[in-house]
């Protein structure tokens, strides 16, 4: 059995790659904290609705009934958030503690999806093996 067929595991592996990526980019924010200029991204976090999109195809009988909803693309918008503190001397924007704080909220994030992703998997397997027996 393909667990990525089943809805539950598609969105799960979605905000694990979600999460995975802003991992990335908040990994690159602390590196660059000396950078003179630099100033701290961010990814867009997908909407609930287009993960609903990608994970559970609907099918349209007219373009406009789904009109409001983002694209399937999947992807993650990458943008820089606007800072509400100061810049430092050099021009630099990011916040060490701020940036640490987001990373640890993301890491626990991660944890939660892929607890849940374990917890299903385990009762697809329970429920497997009582069948067989």
């Amino acid at each position: 059995m393909d667990l990525n067929n089943l809805s539950i595991f598609n969105m799960a592996n979605t905000e694990m790659a979600y999460l995975t990526e802003r991992q990335k980019v908040l990994a690159t924010n602390i590196a660059n904290a000396n950078t003179p200029h630099y100033l701290p991204q961010d990814l867009e976090k997908p909407s609930f609705a287009n993960v609903l999109r990608t994970s559970l195809p609907m099918t349209v009988t007219n373009e406009k009934h789904l009109s409001g909803l983002p694209s399937r693309n999947g992807g993650f918008r990458l943008y820089t958030p606007k800072s509400d503190t100061a810049l430092t001397i050099d021009g630099n924007g990011v916040v060490l503690e701020d940036q640490m704080n987001e990373a640890s909220k993301t890491k626990s994030d991660y944890n939660r999806v892929l607890t849940i992703y374990g917890k299903y998997k385990t009762m697809l397997q329970t429920a497997n093996t009582k069948i067989n027996a």
